[in-house]
């Protein structure tokens, strides 16, 4: 039997901030054989502490990732040089609309946009897609994963509305996002966004339910995504 290398041991709880990957990342990883390719560069925009990248360090990609929050760009370096220790990585502590802005030609084979873009008004979320194609942050075909709020959400409707599907949270603390912007989607929406803006192709759409116990009431709250991947031009 061979012998395990205690110093390439991976220990939960040694990471800093979360512990595991998106479950549909993970699905979306091996249904797309991702864990099959070799010498494969990968970019998350709002990549919080790495959780998701930890997967595609553990296959040797080549892992970039964009937070604006600086704890969570910390507790990814860290992560990632002390308890994973990845090969190739780098972190950016900075607004991803500012990173896409002013970076060309990156070419990345994958791009990852999970539970981010409901925070944004929906004309920002089109100008975030337009400036990833304008600027080539992608591959021609690089495969291409986006997780959403869909309007079945138990955060449908609440604070004040701002435009069509949208809402301001002014008030409600249960799901600790007072403050956010929500904008909720349907299917039909999001693939025509995503054909439009980045030739979105030969891709699968699929639909993540759940609930939580959440708020120091300890409500019980709906969680209803969307989840698309497949291939970009």
């Amino acid at each position: 039997m061979e012998k395990l290398d205690k110093g390439k041991i991976m220990y939960l709880r040694n990471l800093k901030g979360l512990k595991f990957p998106d479950v549909a990342v993970i699905k979306f990883f091996f249904k797309m054989g991702l864990h099959t390719r070799q010498n494969q560069k990968v970019l998350e925009l709002a990549c919080s502490n790495g959780n998701n990248l930890a997967l595609f360090a553990n296959y040797d990609y080549e892992c970039v990732g964009v937070d604006f929050d600086s704890m969570s760009i910390k507790n990814a370096n860290y992560n990632f040089k002390e308890v994973i220790k990845a090969k190739s990585f780098s972190f950016f502590c900075e607004n991803i609309f500012d990173f896409v802005s002013h970076n060309k030609n990156l070419n990345n084979d994958i791009l990852l946009m999970p539970n981010v873009v409901n925070y944004f008004k929906r004309e920002d979320f089109l100008k975030l897609l337009k400036l990833c194609k304008e600027n080539r942050l992608y591959k021609k075909d690089a495969v291409f994963f986006l997780r959403t709020r869909s309007i079945k959400d138990y955060r449908y409707g609440l604070g004040k509305k701002i435009a069509h599907n949208s809402f301001l949270i002014t008030e409600d603390e249960t799901t600790g996002e007072k403050g956010c912007i929500n904008t909720l989607y349907q299917e039909y929406e999001l693939v025509e966004y995503l054909k439009e803006y980045l030739g979105l192709y030969d891709f699968k759409v699929l639909n993540y339910e759940s609930t939580n116990v959440m708020g120091e009431d300890e409500r019980l709250v709906t969680n209803s995504d969307i989840v698309i991947y497949g291939k970009i031009q």
